[in-house]
C-alpha cells in the first residue's frame, strides 16, 4: 500500500490529481505482476523527484529507466529509433509538455470532449481502438509504433474491403492528432496511412462499371404489390425522396409538408453531414400516402428507434431493424433505393450540383429550400422517378 503526497491548498490538490491516479494505476499493474513501460516509469520518477530531469537531463532519464538501451544499433552510428522515442518522451517530460499518459479510455474522453461528435462517430472510434489495442496487446495508445500501424493496415485490408479498412484508420489517424496534442508530441503512426488505401480513378470506374453490370436497383417486387409491413411509407418514401434510411425513419408529423418534407437535425437522429439538412419535394405518389402522417406528434416510427451505450455515450439507431424486412419485400437493401435514386437523375441529365444538394450530398442554399428560386428545378427532379 502506498500513501500519496499532502498538498497544502485545495488547488495545489486539484493540480495533482492526475499525478496520483497514475501512480495508483502503476501500483495495480505491480501489484498484479504487469510489465510497467519506460515511460511510465518516466513520468514516475519526475512526480517522486521533479529535480531529476534538471540535474540529470533527458538523456539521464532515459539511461534510469533503460539502462541497457544502446543510442545507436552499430557502430557506423544508426540510431536506434526505440532510444530516439524515449529520448523525444523524456525531453517532452522536461519542458511539462508531457505529465500524464493517456489510457485508451482517456484518449476516447479527450477526443470526445475536443469534438463533440455525433454518437455514431464516437462508436467507431471506440470500436476502432478497441480493435487497434486488441491487435498489438499494448496497455496503452501511446505505446504503439508505427510499424504496429503499419501491420495493422496490412491485417484489416485481408479482412474487409479497402474502403472499410480506410475508414478504421482514419478514426485511429483522428485519435491519434488528439494523443499527440495532449501528451505534447510524438510520431503520428497513422499519419498518411488511411490516404495510401485510396482507389485509383481506374479502379474506381473499373468498380462502378462492374456494379452497374450486377446490380439494376430495380425491386424485385413492383411497387403496388409491395405489402407485410406497418412500415409501408417508410419504404416508398426510400424510393421517391433518395433519402437515408435514418433520415425518413426519423421523420416526425412536423418534418412532413403539404407537397415536401423537411430534413433537419434533431437531438435524437444526428446527421451523416451538415448538408443533409434540405428540403425534398414529395413525389406526386407519395402525396395521399404521407397526409395522415403529418397529424403524428413527435416520431412518427419510435420503435424503429434502438438505443446502446458505448463507453457511457448513448448511441441512437434509426431503421436498422427495417433492413432485413426491407429486402424481404421490395428485393433491395435500403441503400441501393438512393443508389437507383440517383442513377434516375443522371439517366435523366439533371444537373450534377442539383442532384448532389436534394440528396444531402453537398450543402443547399436558400435557392434550393422550399419557394426557393429553384424549387421548380427539385421538383422537377423528384417527380421524373419513375
Amino acid at each position: 500500500m502506498f500513501k500519496g503526497p499532502s498538498f497544502s491548498s485545495i488547488h495545489e490538490a486539484r493540480a495533482n490529481v492526475q499525478g496520483f491516479l497514475d501512480q495508483t494505476e502503476l501500483e495495480i499493474k505491480r501489484a498484479k505482476g504487469e510489465q510497467v513501460t519506460p515511460e511510465e516509469l518516466m513520468l514516475e520518477v519526475v512526480q517522486k523527484e521533479p529535480s531529476f530531469i534538471h540535474e540529470e537531463g533527458s538523456y539521464g532519464l532515459v539511461e534510469l529507466v533503460a539502462p541497457r538501451l544502446d543510442p545507436y544499433l552499430d557502430d557506423q552510428g544508426t540510431p536506434n529509433p526505440e532510444f530516439e522515442r524515449l529520448y523525444a518522451t523524456a525531453q517532452a517530460i522536461s519542458k511539462g509538455e508531457l505529465q500524464s499518459l493517456l489510457t485508451a479510455d482517456g484518449l476516447l474522453e479527450a477526443r470526445r470532449l475536443d469534438r463533440e461528435p455525433a454518437p455514431r462517430t464516437f462508436e467507431g472510434w471506440v470500436k476502432a481502438l478497441q480493435a487497434f489495442m486488441a491487435f498489438t496487446k499494448h496497455s496503452r495508445p501511446g505505446e504503439a509504433t508505427r510499424a504496429d500501424a503499419v501491420a495493422y493496415k496490412d491485417h484489416l485490408i485481408q479482412r474487409m474491403s479497402r474502403n472499410s479498412a480506410k475508414t478504421k484508420l482514419a478514426y485511429l489517424a483522428g485519435l491519434w492528432t488528439t494523443l499527440i496534442e495532449k501528451q505534447g508530441g510524438g510520431e503520428h503512426l497513422f499519419k498518411g496511412l488511411p490516404g495510401t488505401l485510396d482507389e485509383t480513378t481506374k479502379t474506381k470506374a473499373l468498380r462502378a462499371a462492374q456494379a452497374k453490370r450486377n446490380q439494376s436497383f430495380e425491386p424485385t417486387t413492383p411497387i403496388d404489390q409491395w405489402d407485410g409491413t406497418i412500415y409501408l411509407p417508410v419504404l416508398k418514401l426510400l424510393y421517391f425522396t433518395g433519402c437515408r434510411l435514418a433520415e425518413v425513419s426519423a421523420l416526425r408529423g412536423e418534418d412532413i409538408h403539404e407537397d415536401y418534407i423537411s430534413v433537419e437535425w434533431q437531438e435524437e437522429r444526428s446527421l451523416k453531414t451538415a448538408n443533409s439538412v434540405r428540403d425534398i419535394p414529395l413525389h406526386p405518389s407519395l402525396i395521399e400516402l404521407v397526409e395522415p402522417l403529418r397529424k403524428v406528434e413527435g416520431h412518427i416510427w419510435p420503435r424503429l428507434k434502438t438505443t446502446s451505450t458505448i463507453r457511457g455515450v448513448e448511441v441512437i439507431r434509426w431503421g436498422g431493424n427495417l433492413s432485413k424486412p426491407c429486402k424481404n419485400i421490395t428485393g433491395l437493401r435500403p441503400k441501393d433505393f438512393r443508389d437507383r435514386f440517383a442513377t434516375q437523375l443522371r439517366e435523366h441529365d439533371f444537373n450534377q450540383v442539383n442532384i448532389e444538394r436534394v440528396m444531402g450530398h453537398s450543402a443547399s442554399d436558400t435557392n434550393s429550400s422550399y419557394g426557393g428560386r429553384n424549387w421548380d428545378k427539385y421538383v422537377q427532379m423528384v417527380n421524373s422517378v419513375v
